[in-house]
């Protein structure tokens, strides 16, 4: 008779209990004993079982950050080590480590975090299961409202058994090897889900925490506190694959998602810097602006590059 996932993952938590050693042995019986079809079935459930709880440990974590910050103390002393922020840990140079609120500016404005994005056939998730994730995500931070209602609770909860079958049938691996413009388009996803809006956000907290320690200056905005780097593409130690050809196509190919990216912002700009009313400078500026990209609109071609091998 073949063994469930649940009878499995009764045992196994049975020794995380007890650590008794013939527990062990009889979980190591059963899953030796298993034939290739189950031995699939088995892992694939207890991968989304860890992804799932990876998510909802994310929640709670983002959950606990917001009680503590509503009461000005960490909500569990235990969680302390691994909840700061940026207010807290400028607060902690001013105040413990006796450095001026001009000194913590002037280091924090002339720093940069540079975050290199890689990608591997056999490490890199499929962008399917990441959109799957966010929305289970954010289906679980919504049951956190304080004003959800019964039938809120209801749809959530049936969206939430919705994305977490899709996501259990959604194949994990890669049954083709991936293309550098494919890796690049991989990556640029993390820029749509979370990178273009979530930086921008952290930036302003930023200037928020140098407030608060009274700075009334914003951080320059040529000053990259963080900026992005990318070895897709252009990565050639050992990779035939990747061939100037290859490195000009994944250039242009992430230069023109950056311009939808843009695009997309300035279009709600125009709806959300909606004033007719301004000052002569300005106006004379928008105006001259306005005949500049006529006159030169016919410039703005993508011209295929050559790359001297």
């Amino acid at each position: 008779m073949p063994v469930s996932v649940q009878e499995l993952y009764e045992l196994s938590a049975e020794y995380e209990g007890k650590h008794d050693p013939r527990k062990l042995d009889e979980l190591g019986n059963v899953l030796t004993s298993l034939d290739p079809g189950d031995s699939i079935v088995i892992t694939k459930s207890f991968l989304n079982m860890l992804n799932l709880a990876n998510l909802a440990e994310e929640v709670q974590i983002a959950y606990r950050r917001r009680i503590k910050l509503k009461k000005g103390d960490f909500a569990d002393e235990n969680s302390a080590a691994t909840e700061s922020d940026i207010e807290e840990t400028l607060k902690r140079l001013v105040v413990q480590l006796k450095k001026s609120p001009a000194e913590v500016f002037d280091a924090l404005k002339n720093q940069t975090v540079d975050l290199v994005l890689t990608a591997h056939p056999t490490q890199s998730v499929r962008r399917s299961l990441l959109q799957k994730h966010g929305r289970i995500r954010n289906c679980l931070a919504q049951l956190y409202a304080k004003d959800i209602t019964p039938d809120d609770k209801q749809e959530l909860d049936e969206a939430l058994q919705r994305e977490i079958q899709a996501a259990f049938r959604t194949d994990e691996i890669r049954r083709t090897p991936p293309t550098p413009q494919d890796e690049m388009r991989a990556g640029m996803s993390y820029f749509h889900e979370t990178i273009w809006k979530g930086v921008p956000k952290f930036l302003r907290r930023v200037d928020t925490a140098l407030k608060n320690i009274g700075i009334s200056e914003r951080v320059p905005y040529n000053a990259p506190l963080i900026q992005f780097s990318s070895w897709m593409g252009g990565d050639r130690d050992g990779n035939p694959r990747v061939t100037p050809e290859v490195t000009r196509d994944v250039c242009l190919l992430a230069r023109m998602m950056a311009a939808n990216l843009y695009y997309s912002q300035i279009e709600d700009l125009m709806f959300e810097l909606s004033m007719w009313r301004c000052n002569d400078e300005l106006r004379e500026r928008a105006d001259e602006f306005h005949r500049s990209s006529k006159k030169d609109a016919a410039k703005h071609y993508i011209v295929p590059l050559t790359i001297k091998k």
